[in-house]
């Protein structure tokens, strides 16, 4: 049994939990920079496979190139995998004319799948801005396309409430959106109460955890001043005292995350989403782990 770890004294049980078939999982990856990631990209996609993943998803940028890149690795990926492929498709910087002409690019060559999302809004953005509803609107019309959407567990960056991010979500659900994928956590409360509350306005839903293995606490700082992300200050402890510990660092990294996917699957979770960062090794870690390989 893996046990909850809510103080840095416990003592990690490295045993293998036996997930398979009970449990899908998914991975996202990103456009490398050089031709060097972009070939440890495909071996990592290779490896990734032995876990008979639901999908892969590929991310995209506010960046102008950024859907060239995307539809460049997606088409790479396609021969490499029998797993579903889903497309980032960002908004920001794309008027609706463009939007379509991508829409009808990916549908023509066979990717059917999209994760729909506004992005980042660069400072002093001064284009209209077209939010993930309107983009879910413009993909229909082109074609019936398969979207996910994201979810915040614990409030969108710009949100002012949990009731306004629960309103979005309820636009996109309207919309004919079943499945939405969540920022990343590490309080497992903190989901479940999302749900919950999910539940409790009638959003019928299906919320797939966003799990991210933590590379180092520089990556884990990163992203937390960028989200409203709780991190216990047990893990910042850690990761701080055993930074140039690697094999230390990533035995806890592996254990967080196969500790949220137990829980959560003993709460009835079914799909997990892992933020690879193009890193396999981790992601393989926490599968086996899991018994999927």
């Amino acid at each position: 049994m893996i046990t909850i770890f809510k103080d840095r004294k416990k003592k990690y049980n490295h045993e293998v939990v036996n997930l398979k078939n009970k449990i899908k999982i998914s991975f996202e990856v990103f456009p490398p920079k050089n031709i060097v990631l972009e070939n440890k990209l495909f071996h990592s996609v290779k490896m990734l496979n032995k876990c008979n993943p639901e999908f892969f998803s590929v991310t995209s940028s506010i960046n102008i190139d950024k859907y060239d890149k995307t539809f460049s690795v997606l088409k790479k990926i396609f021969p490499l995998t029998n797993a579903k492929l889903f497309a980032h498709f960002i908004t920001v910087g794309l008027n609706e004319s463009l939007i379509k002409e991508i829409a009808y690019k990916y549908w023509s060559y066979g990717i059917k799948n999209i994760i729909a999302l506004r992005g980042d809004l660069p400072f002093n953005y001064s284009k209209k801005v077209i939010y993930a509803v309107d983009l879910i609107k413009l993909l229909k019309s082109v074609n019936d396309f398969k979207i996910l959407v994201a979810a915040y567990p614990e409030l969108h960056p710009e949100s002012h409430s949990l009731k306004e991010d629960l309103i979005n979500l309820k636009n996109k659900v309207d919309l004919g959106v079943t499945a939405a994928i969540t920022q990343f956590f590490f309080s497992i409360n903190k989901f479940l109460k999302f749900r919950d509350n999910c539940l409790m306005m009638g959003l019928k839903i299906d919320l797939i955890p966003g799990i991210l293995p933590i590379l180092n606490i520089n990556q884990l700082k990163k992203f937390v001043n960028m989200t409203n992300i709780y991190v216990p200050q047990w893990i910042l402890d850690f990761f701080y005292e055993h930074s140039n510990d690697i094999d230390k660092c990533t035995d806890l990294s592996v254990s967080i995350a196969v500790d949220l996917i137990v829980s959560l699957y003993r709460e009835g979770i079914k799909n997990f989403h892992l933020y690879t960062l193009n890193q396999s090794d981790l992601s393989l870690k926490i599968c086996h782990k899991l018994g999927l390989i």
